[in-house]
Formats: structure tokens, sequence, C-alpha cells
């Protein structure tokens, strides 16, 4: 990868608040100034992130973060997702929600039943089989996969006319890391916090939710750089990634919220 990044990735984008995508190379470090995240680094003058402005904060490799940063993160319902320096998931940090909605309690009761595990992995199965049906179809129509084949989570494409590869194993994982702190996001803004989930344990909402999320940027992953002589993206820069997601970040938030309404209606019925 080339130089270090971290910023809001896009100033212009709509909307007040922000991600902060946090690289943890050259000695990174995150404190608490004030009403703002003070990210320094050595040799290079600190940077402000006010935290009224932080949608979520993605925080990769090894940053040094002060115990005031992550509480205040916390006290302001900006969830952190950590990853390894390989840009998978290690783990979170929520703070408490603004309330238990629906879904909390629909989740709550699923698991007060024997079949309650049951019935939350079949809803997962069935978003899973409808955005791999919607997938194969879109894929066919774009003649990158006209086979029902589907090449997707590091597999080969197969059969006449398939798609270059897929992405290996390595890169699926950080692009899931990606997608985990949009899902993190999202469960902030349904209302569940580090107490809801606490207490939904073993759910593991927010990679289930990443993992489903994944689906919406297969398409636009396997048809990349299929032009002749044009050289696709290189899925291995976090940039070319995190790219991907943020330019599709209206899209992923409508389809998480798309989802975690089918949950709660699936566990109404």
């Amino acid at each position: 990868m080339g130089a270090e990044f971290h910023g809001l990735l896009d100033e212009h984008a709509e909307g007040l608040r922000k991600p902060l995508y946090l690289q943890g190379q050259n000695g990174l470090a995150v404190e608490l100034d004030g009403p703002a995240l003070r990210v320094r680094q050595p040799e290079r003058a600190a940077v402000f992130y006010p935290l009224a402005r932080l949608a979520r904060v993605l925080s990769k490799g090894g940053v040094r973060w002060t115990c005031d940063a992550l509480l205040a993160c916390a006290g302001a319902g900006v969830p952190v997702t950590f990853l390894d320096g390989d840009g998978e998931v290690r783990g979170y940090l929520f703070g408490p929600s603004s309330g238990e909605g629906g879904l909390y309690w629909r989740l709550r009761a699923c698991l007060s039943h024997a079949d309650g595990l049951r019935r939350y992995a079949d809803w997962r199965r069935g978003m899973a089989d409808h955005a791999r049906r919607a997938l194969e179809q879109q894929l066919r129509q774009a003649g990158v996969c006209p086979e029902p084949v589907l090449a997707w989570r590091g597999l080969t494409p197969v059969g006449p006319g398939a798609a270059v590869a897929a992405p290996d194993q390595a890169v699926w994982w950080r692009m899931r890391g990606l997608l985990a702190g949009i899902s993190a996001q999202l469960l902030v803004e349904a209302g569940l916090g580090a107490a809801q989930l606490a207490r939904l344990e073993p759910l593991d909402l927010v990679g289930d939710l990443a993992e489903l999320l994944s689906w919406a940027l297969a398409g636009p992953v396997l048809s990349a750089g299929r032009r002749p002589g044009e050289p696709g993206p290189d899925w291995g820069d976090d940039r070319a990634l995190t790219g991907l997601v943020e330019g599709r970040r209206e899209e992923l938030f409508r389809f998480g919220r798309l989802l975690l309404g089918r949950l709660q209606q699936w566990l109404e019925t």
C-alpha cells in the first residue's frame, strides 16, 4: 500500500456526519481534545475531528487510543470498529443507544424460544439466497457470468464467459472489515447499543449484517476490469477498497436498513 491515510474520506458528501478511517502506522495516536478527537503522527501537524461530525470510526492496525478518546466516542454514539493490520475485524466499541426499538425486543423474544437461533439463522440464510439470486441475474444481464454459477467469497468463476477472478480471501476479509463499520452504524441507528448487543449474545449481528452487505458490492467487484486492455482496480490497495465502499455508501445503507426491516418482519411472523 502507498502512503498512509486518515481523515474524513469525502468532505463534500451530503450529510453532517462522516466516517473516519485510521491507519495504524508510524505512531498514529488518538486523544481527546475537548469535543474533538486529536489525531497525532510524529513529524506531522495534529488533525482535529469534532465528534459531532463523526458517523463511525474504523481503526486499523496499531492505532494508540487514549481511554478518554474511546469513552468520548462511546458517549457521542460514534461506533468504533477495530481491525488488525490485515483488515480483519478484531472488536467493536459501542456506546449507549438512543432507545430500545422494536427490533431489539423482537430479537430478545426470539432468543427466549428454544428454536430462536434457528429462526435467526433461517432469516440470514434466506437473505443471502435472495441476494445471490439477484446477483446472478445482474451478472447474466451484464454478460459477466451467464452460467448460474456465482463467483464470490474468494471462489474462482467457472463456465463460458466467466468473470475475471474474484478477490482472494484476504481481500474479501478486508472488505468485510470496512463493511462492519457501516453495519455498526446501522445497528446504532436501529437502537442497538452496547447494553442491548450484550443481551443479544450469542448473535453476531454486526458480523452477519456486514456479510450480507457484501453482496451489494459483488457486482462491481466481479465486473471490474473486464474490458480488454484495461486493468482492473487493485483491490490490494486500501484506498481502492475504501473508495468502493464509500462510493456505494447510500446503496449500502438502503440495503442495510432493508435487511433489518426484513429481520423485524420475519421475527413478527
